[in-house]
């Protein structure tokens, strides 16, 4: 039997890892790492299990790292490289390399891009005996099965082209695993220049029928990681390193949606894999495309896929409003304040435009519907399971949320984020940058400046709480509304006031389901800020609804007693005020 040591390797390592762009535009695709090692380095070590010794890469696309990896490893006198000045292809690059590739009567061709752990000794002494031109290593992938194998292990069809299995044989459909071993007669059936391996195989079906065999490695653990979402995947969960490229998740996000930032050279992004049935993927890419060329803070998104439901996107950092609201500069806490309400003023005067250029922006809205799911949601979540409260209990609070809702459901309707918390609002430089902004949609003009305001992440002092409502208020009331008619400050404070109840609701109510559902327990923490700012924010619009005429009064809902029975005592039944 032939010596392995002796049979040589070639991994294909010249590819551009178009659909693993814009990555791969900075880091060849493979030095990306897996594991603790980059992919190359996992070929290397599948065909040395394998006893083979002297490899081949090939290289075109960012071929310097390549080489300098290489180079750079303490067995660098095994390898031979081959620079391809125009890329030739997975045949043609046989052709580059054929007078190394036919020192012997075998070679194995291993695809720098795939990850797999068969063992290939197996397939060569498959190969060996039985005489194949070809014997490709199979896995089983269903969506892209293309290769159809006879029961007697040949390969009778490639991508449909092909005799297909004799009449009444159990054919299986299976995938190559970009793994295979070749006799060196092959290199006589390709030329110079572009071309690809699969085309003399497919051939051979018909030219030499039974010689392009398969060859199944049972339990082998195998993917292709050519996308975004494959790779990402595969990555250890804590990230990975190399000289090249630093990668790692970002969390503490209540989303089911997963990111992770990627930082190569000068190069950074972040990566978003969304679950399979992501209603909200089509509106994120919409409405991301949207705030981006408006100006509105949103990174800049350079690749998709749809089918994979992945989004790679323009890095828009990691200072966070939330970070710094956290910290002791309070000058500095001022002045981002005061930036993002600004930003967030310019949101609102971007309504039109999103009406115009937009529609998934502005399809939905957070009206009188969408305002009583979030009290319910709040009643089942937060009063229910949190404290404890029976139906009995909290059935005397649906009139109070019918007005409520009815009050806040007449505001003018602007753009809002829907989230527009700290976590969300990130600080580069003097910009502000905007993140989880899929839920964009109309909705009542006070609801964003509370989500600010009253955001139970952040210890924001009363004093700054009501210097920014001021801001806001007197922005706004500024501008006429798209009914052409203007707004007083107090008007404008009024709806706030109202919008921020509805919002702090929700919040308690997403705080608890995360918590208990979700099991996402950190997010039970934030409850005791929230409740504290609910119950003086009831106690707020009791007091005006007592001392004050004023025509702003419309915009207020009638005092809420009965919620505020239960926020100031915990025992008491909701069915009065104690």
């Amino acid at each position: 039997m032939t010596d392995p040591r002796k049979l040589h390797g070639m991994i294909l390592a010249a590819g551009y890892g178009t659909r693993l762009a814009p990555l791969t535009d900075h880091v060849p695709k493979p030095l990306l790492p897996v594991g603790g090692k980059c992919l190359l380095d996992h070929a290397i070590d599948g065909l040395t299990r394998a006893g083979i010794d002297r490899i081949g890469v090939n290289t075109h696309h960012l071929p310097e790292p390549l080489e300098a990896h290489l180079k750079g490893r303490a067995d660098a006198a095994r390898f031979e490289i081959f620079r391809e000045t125009e890329i030739l292809g997975t045949g043609g690059a046989l052709f580059g390399a054929a007078d190394f590739l036919a020192e012997e009567p075998d070679f194995v061709i291993y695809n720098g891009d795939v990850l797999c752990d068969a063992d290939l000794a197996p397939l060569l002494a498959d190969h060996r005996q039985s005489g194949a031109l070809a014997t490709l290593l199979l896995v089983d992938w269903p969506r892209v099965n293309t290769v159809s194998l006879a029961p007697d292990g040949a390969i009778t069809a490639i991508g449909g082209t092909g005799s297909g299995p004799e009449p009444g044989a159990e054919a299986r459909s299976l995938t190559y695993a970009g793994i295979g071993v070749f006799s060196r007669d092959l290199l006589t059936r390709v030329g110079p220049g572009f071309s690809s391996l699969i085309t003399p195989l497919v051939a051979a079906l018909t030219t030499d029928p039974g010689r392009v065999r398969g060859y199944v490695s049972q339990g082998c653990a195998w993917t292709d990681l050519g996308t975004p979402r494959r790779y990402l995947e595969a990555v250890d969960s804590a990230g990975e390193d190399t000289d090249l490229l630093r990668v790692r998740p970002i969390t503490g996000h209540g989303s089911d949606r997963r990111f992770w930032r990627q930082t190569a050279g000068h190069g950074a992004f972040v990566t978003m894999l969304s679950p399979a049935t992501d209603p909200e993927f089509d509106h994120f890419l919409a409405i991301g495309r949207f705030l981006h060329a408006q100006g509105l803070g949103a990174p800049e998104i350079l690749a998709h896929n749809a089918e994979e439901t992945t989004v790679v996107m323009e890095d828009a950092g990691s200072a966070s409003l939330y970070g710094l609201a956290n910290g002791p500069d309070a000058d500095g806490i001022h002045a981002a304040y005061s930036r993002v309400v600004g930003h967030l003023v310019k949101l609102q005067q971007a309504t039109d435009a999103a009406v115009q250029d937009c529609p998934l922006a502005v399809e939905r809205t957070l009206d009188y519907t969408g305002l009583r799911w979030e009290t319910s949601y709040f009643s089942e979540n937060y009063l229910k399971r949190h404290r404890g409260l029976d139906c009995c209990d909290t059935s005397g609070l649906e009139s109070e949320f019918h007005c409520l809702a009815m009050a806040v459901s007449l505001q003018p309707q602007v753009l809002i984020h829907r989230d527009f918390q700290s976590q969300n609002i990130l600080l580069q430089g003097s910009t502000v940058r905007l993140v989880d902004f899929q839920g964009l949609r109309l909705g009542p003009l006070g609801y964003d400046i509370m989500s600010l305001l009253l955001d139970p992440y952040v210890p924001l002092s009363e004093a700054e709480i009501e210097d920014q409502l001021g801001r806001f208020a007197t922005a706004v009331a500024a501008e006429p509304t798209s009914e052409g008619y203007t707004l007083t400050a107090a008007e404008v404070r009024a709806m706030a006031l109202a919008a921020g109840l509805q919002r702090l609701m929700q919040a308690l109510g997403a705080y608890t389901f995360l918590g208990l559902t979700k099991g996402k327990t950190d997010f039970l923490a934030h409850i005791p800020r929230a409740e504290a700012r609910l119950v003086r924010l009831l106690d707020e619009v009791a007091r005006l609804n007592r001392e004050s005429e004023a025509p702003d009064l419309v915009w207020l809902p009638a005092p809420l007693t009965r919620l505020q029975a239960v926020m100031t005592d915990g025992e008491n039944s909701l069915g009065g005020p104690s």
